[in-house]
């Protein structure tokens, strides 16, 4: 194991599988691992409000990136890069992970019934069905 995606939505699912990467990272002392958020634009915020909308963007990015590296994720700090990317979730998550070559991918789950999914999606399962990569997701 060379290295780990962690994508995160700064929710407390995602602190579940930030857990589970530090489990990962200290199992492997010399793998490195990569935090990613990505901001979704595809919402109708940005119609109405570009500027407002990537103002409170950033400032989320950055208190989700604070949160990750001097949190759950401190004792590796020094092995994570973090990265912000502004576009499709599970898209951008298996285009990542395929450009940075990382071995596995551990990402945190609503855990949604299938009635939410149709109405809303999963990032989780879009990455699951998309990633020619393992992936692996933490449920609370």
């Amino acid at each position: 194991m060379n290295k780990i995606l962690f994508p995160t939505d700064g929710s407390a699912y995602s602190e579940h599988a930030a857990r589970m990467t530090g489990e990962f990272l200290e199992a492997w002392p010399n793998a490195t691992g990569v935090v990613l958020y990505v901001t979704v634009k595809e919402n109708y915020a940005y119609d109405f409000a570009t500027e407002a909308v990537d103002r409170y963007e950033k400032e989320l990015s950055k208190h989700i990136e604070k949160k990750i590296m001097e949190g759950v994720l401190q004792p590796w700090k020094d092995r994570l890069e973090y990265n912000h990317q502004i576009s499709h979730q599970s898209q951008t998550i298996c285009h990542v992970a395929q450009t940075e070559e990382v071995d596995l991918i551990i990402l945190g789950s609503h855990g949604r019934g299938v009635f939410d999914r149709v109405l809303v999606g999963s990032v989780a399962q879009g990455v699951l069905h998309r990633s020619e990569i393992p992936v692996l997701i933490v449920k609370k």
